[in-house]
């Protein structure tokens, strides 16, 4: 993806290891301003345990149980790919991580490729006087150095020009990790689905791909049942989802109720550019697709699918999700099964 000109890294030299500065890097986490801390944890020798961490902070809950937990998760490119789409998602405009100097150095060269890819400020907390490890680690990139605590606390808690805008999705929260909640053991089902628009196709004519709203004749009719599950709920419970594509193909379910094969024939175009609406097709024959208006709470996380197929350079009119709609839609069962959804089959 394009990004402009990059601020200097900033190294937030604690040369004491003061337990103060890293409780002010803490402080400063809140991503609902575009912030992010997070804390790694070195000892963990996992090929994507660096994702994780980011993950984790982001508000994630990585895969649990289930035989295919290592398809994406404990693959690193993966597992960063999956870090960068919900960076651009929830506009996280500064990265803050703590213990910079205990990571090795393939990690702090993670971080330094994932400022470049995502266009963040990017700002290392060093726990020890500075010396050759750190000017080899940034011997090809801009950085300054701050050493002092009220100096670092005012780099920690600058705004960046990833304010956030109002697509932000409801179930975002500014805490370090998952929010738990009373529910959580609890299952949860969609609200009540809408019948949406019917599409035209001219004949012998391929099937576009989502319109902007203003060109369906009329909005979809109101839904036919009461909502089963609050929308607050349901986004907090989705936005835990690790998975940019999972996550996608989960919201689009609960506002459309399309079961695995529709799923599987969704492309990148039928998510318009606002990801105000979605287009699911009847089948491949594609004469009776409908256009589905989507809710303000649900655009932030339908829009990550096309911000993860520009960073995979996908076709837009390819497939979305082929390989979590395969083999019965394994892989997206045991997601929704790890956030206690029910995935129903369409009316």
């Amino acid at each position: 993806m394009q990004v402009g000109v990059l601020p200097a890294v900033t190294v937030l030299v604690d040369k004491d290891d003061h337990p103060s500065w890293t409780a002010a890097a803490h402080a400063a986490h809140d991503p609902v301003l575009g912030r992010l801390t997070v804390d790694p944890s070195p000892a963990n020798g996992a090929p994507a345990a660096l994702a994780h961490d980011l993950l984790y902070a982001l508000g994630k809950r990585l895969p649990q149980g289930g035989e295919t937990y290592g398809t994406w998760a404990d693959s690193q490119r993966p597992a960063l790919d999956a870090v960068a789409a919900w960076i651009l998602t929830h506009r996280i405009g500064h990265l803050i991580v703590c213990r910079t100097d205990h990571l090795t150095t393939a990690r702090q060269q993670q971080l330094l490729a994932l400022r470049e890819r995502c266009g963040i400020r990017l700002s290392l907390l060093w726990h020890r006087p500075t010396g050759p490890a750190l000017r080899t680690l940034l011997e090809q990139t801009p950085y300054r150095l701050v050493d002092t605590l009220p100096q670092a606390r005012a780099v920690l808690d600058r705004t960046t020009g990833h304010s956030p805008d109002g697509t932000r999705s409801a179930g975002q929260q500014a805490t370090t990790g998952p929010a738990s909640s009373p529910d959580d053991a609890q299952w949860i089902t969609s609200p009540a689905w809408s019948d949406g628009v019917v599409t035209d196709r001219p004949k012998r004519a391929g099937c576009p791909g989502a319109p902007d709203l203003t060109s369906t004749k009329g909005g979809a009719p109101p839904a036919r049942r009461q909502s089963r599950t609050p929308a607050d709920v349901l986004a907090a419970r989705l936005n835990t989802v690790a998975h940019p594509l999972h996550a996608t193909a989960l919201t689009i379910h609960a506002v459309t109720g399309a079961d695995i094969s529709r799923l599987a024939l969704i492309r990148g175009i039928d998510i318009n550019e606002t990801a105000t609406a979605v287009k699911v097709h009847d089948s491949t024959a594609h004469r009776r697709c409908r256009l589905y208006p989507l809710p303000t709470w649900a655009r932030c996380l339908v829009r990550t699918a096309g911000i993860h197929g520009q960073l995979k350079d996908r076709a837009p009119d390819s497939p979305l999700f082929p390989l979590i709609t395969a083999q019965g839609g394994e892989q997206l069962r045991l997601t929704a099964a790890g956030i206690h959804y029910t995935l129903g089959h369409h009316r």
